[in-house]
């Protein structure tokens, strides 16, 4: 079993001692070297208490070294957050506006932001919670703005961030086997590229849209093969970033439904085509004989399911660079319910929804709901286990690394000495700014 190198293990493997510390460059070359040697584990960050969701959020990003390290200056970014419903049901608007400073401050940015989801029924228009909920909606959420008031806030700044509420597409194309792909050709227009498979006996789709900037005219954003424009694929990159709530699924109390945990993993269900109510089709659930993601694992009330498929979903169609949790209040009782949530001041991420909803679940939400904790055999867990069991992620603790800064308790990591040491190399900082920082490191343990 591969375990986490403990603090001073890692500083006397690579012959330091916080009382006696040499700065030649064998010396830093070795100390780079054992942090490049330790176990590879699966990184989520952790930010807890900031004086408000921005601090949190600006944190995260010093932890992840900052959002160039996930898109470049010229990607249009997808923000798929969670838009069905009110209060701490939706994504916190807050969170998605500090990420989105982040990323227009990235040098020489010249792409785009859209803030995007397809909610259940998929059928566009006014009425929806996240992206033009009333004050009266935003309990246990950013009061200031909803999704489109942001959006267009930056665009009265001349900055280039728009809101896409992606739609169902009620056309129908057969496939022609199983499983096989029914491709989008973006110069139709906006449309669905879909994934036909059969999962546990049913025949199942996925699929993702391929849509208008509704910046640029003429600009197609495809999710898996990027920009079209002009007749053709330009080259320039699309990145996704899922920002998930943290909530439980379920509507009572005490306990949870088929789904468990509606987190990371489940908020692939609105980047699908999500049948279900407007626009109607023939049978709520069924479509030609197919299940869509959400009507497969619903209707057989099968957790693992859900978890599945989107882990199918992640090998077959594109994966997010990059999920950041925005679990600044946690519904422990439901999505919706403003008493039965909990201020958890909290933000994650990871590069993967498998451990970061592990985490999240476990260490977040789990102390005010104990039938969320995804150590029990619970839908929760199986949830997570079907994802993973697609091959993604680890719920392994001990292949697992969680940095955690706590503006209530701050403590010194390890990645906190890599930084230091990388800005001692670039002339940002002194031999005694190491010496300092190895000092507070050890000092943690």
């Amino acid at each position: 079993m591969v375990k986490q190198i403990a603090r001073r293990d890692f500083l006397r493997y690579s012959g330091v001692a916080s009382s006696a510390l040499t700065f030649s460059p064998f010396f830093l070359e070795r100390l780079t070297a054992m942090a490049a040697a330790v176990p590879p584990l699966t990184t989520v960050y952790k930010v807890m208490n900031g004086a408000d969701c921005f601090q949190n959020i600006a944190k995260l990003w010093q932890l992840l070294g900052g959002p160039a390290q996930y898109i470049g200056a010229t990607d249009i970014v997808v923000i798929k957050g969670n838009a069905q419903w009110p209060n701490q049901g939706y994504t916190h608007t807050g969170c998605i506006k500090a990420v989105i400073d982040a990323i227009l401050a990235i040098p020489g940015f010249s792409g785009e932001v859209l803030i995007c989801d397809n909610i259940q029924g998929g059928g566009g228009g006014s009425g929806t919670y996240g992206f033009d909920v009333p004050s009266s909606s935003r309990t246990n959420n950013w009061p200031t703005m909803n999704w489109t008031q942001l959006a267009a806030s930056y665009q009265s700044q001349g900055q280039p961030v728009a809101l896409v509420q992606w739609q169902n597409d009620s056309t129908w194309r057969s496939p022609q086997s199983l499983p096989s792909f029914s491709v989008w050709n973006p110069a139709g227009g906006n449309g669905w590229t879909r994934y036909f498979l059969n999962y546990n006996g049913r025949n199942t789709y996925l699929s993702y849209p391929v849509f208008q900037s509704p910046l640029t005219p003429g600009r197609m954003i495809d999710m898996k093969n990027g920009v079209w424009e002009n007749g053709s694929y330009t080259g320039r990159k699309v990145k996704a970033i899922f920002m998930p709530t943290l909530n439980n699924h379920s509507y009572s109390g005490g306990s949870q439904d088929y789904a468990g945990i509606t987190s990371a993993i489940k908020s692939f269900f609105g980047a699908t085509e999500i049948f279900h109510g407007a626009p109607y089709i023939s049978d709520d659930y069924v479509w030609n004989g197919y299940y869509a993601i959400h009507t497969s694992s619903f209707t057989q009330n099968d957790a693992l399911a859900a978890g599945t498929l989107v882990g199918d979903f992640i090998n077959n169609l594109y994966a997010p660079v990059l999920y950041i949790t925005a679990a600044i209040y946690s519904g422990w009782f439901n999505r919706t319910a403003t008493n039965g949530a909990a201020y958890t001041n909290t933000v994650l991420a990871c590069t993967n929804p498998v451990t970061l909803d592990y985490v999240a679940c476990r260490d977040v939400i789990s102390p005010y709901a104990a039938w969320l904790n995804p150590d029990q055999n619970n839908n929760t867990r199986n949830q997570i286990v079907g994802c993973n069991s697609q091959g993604i992620g680890t719920i392994d603790p001990s292949m697992i690394e969680i940095v955690t800064y706590d503006f209530n308790d701050p403590a010194t990591t390890r990645l906190d000495i890599d930084l230091e040491v990388r800005d001692f190399k670039a002339g940002t900082a002194t031999e005694q700014d190491v010496k300092d920082v190895i000092s507070q490191y050890m000092q943690g343990q």
